[in-house]
């Protein structure tokens, strides 16, 4: 199943109520979308508190459920932070290594270099998103920010109890904002689509050239793709 399609599913499941949705598989969707927030994304997972114990309900792969383990070993962390605090948590090595030492040292060992903790809301239970980059300040954009937000959003509906008609109803995002959200990060993979296919570059060199232009000309990353596709090939600094 390619992504467009993973996103529908998740998207259509929290919009409103689907009979007959396995809510476990679009869990699973939605940790392997986070895997695309930024090309160099490496690892999605949940981590959820019970009886004040931590665990990961749901996750991409093993080095993001290891990365997980880690910080509940150390008992500290930016998932065991976003969690149990219900607030965002920024990580990167190269600022940030001294505040969380033993998911430092695991983050290090396994290749990353940065990652994002997202509080999940409407739920019984703490519990927050966690997504792992291999790159320092992989999260810092507009796109990553606003399509892990959305995921965190989509996440927070497919967890939340039926039974709390008004919690889940709050946790659930309006069709209008997902549709406006999933609207821009489309415009981003189109334009660095159309990129790719005209500069024959890589993913990630095209994200590079859409954020260069957003940083010179001082303008929002989304108003430089629209230039992008509208123009098939815009004039972007190589």
């Amino acid at each position: 199943m390619d992504t467009h399609q993973q996103w529908a599913d998740v998207l259509r499941a929290v919009s409103g109520p689907q009979p007959g949705a396995d809510v476990g598989l679009l869990l699973r969707q939605a940790v392997e979308l986070g895997r695309d927030v930024t090309p160099d994304t490496v690892g999605c997972s949940v981590t959820a508190i019970e009886d004040d114990r931590f665990y990961t309900p749901v996750f991409s792969d093993s080095l993001a459920l290891d990365l997980d383990r880690a910080q509940y070993e150390a008992g500290d962390g930016p998932c065991v932070k976003a969690a149990r605090e219900q607030h965002y948590e920024y990580f990167d090595v190269t600022t940030d290594g001294e505040r969380f030492p033993g998911f430092t040292e695991a983050a290090v060992e396994r290749g990353v270099r940065n990652s994002i903790s997202l509080p999940l809301t409407g739920l019984e239970k703490p519990a927050a998103i966690n997504l792992y980059a291999s790159s320092g300040h992989a999260f810092d954009g507009e796109r990553p920010r606003a399509v892990a937000s959305l995921l965190a959003r989509c996440v927070s509906a497919l967890l939340a109890p039926p039974g709390r008609a008004r919690e889940a109803a709050d946790a659930r995002v309006a069709p209008s904002r997902l549709e406006a959200a999933h609207a821009r990060a489309r415009l981003i993979a189109e334009a660095e689509a159309a990129l790719m296919k005209q500069r024959s570059v890589s993913r990630t060199e095209a994200t590079s050239l859409l954020i260069g232009r957003s940083r010179a000309e001082s303008r929002s990353i989304f108003a430089v793709a629209r230039e992008v596709v509208g123009a098939g090939e815009a004039e972007v600094p190589r």
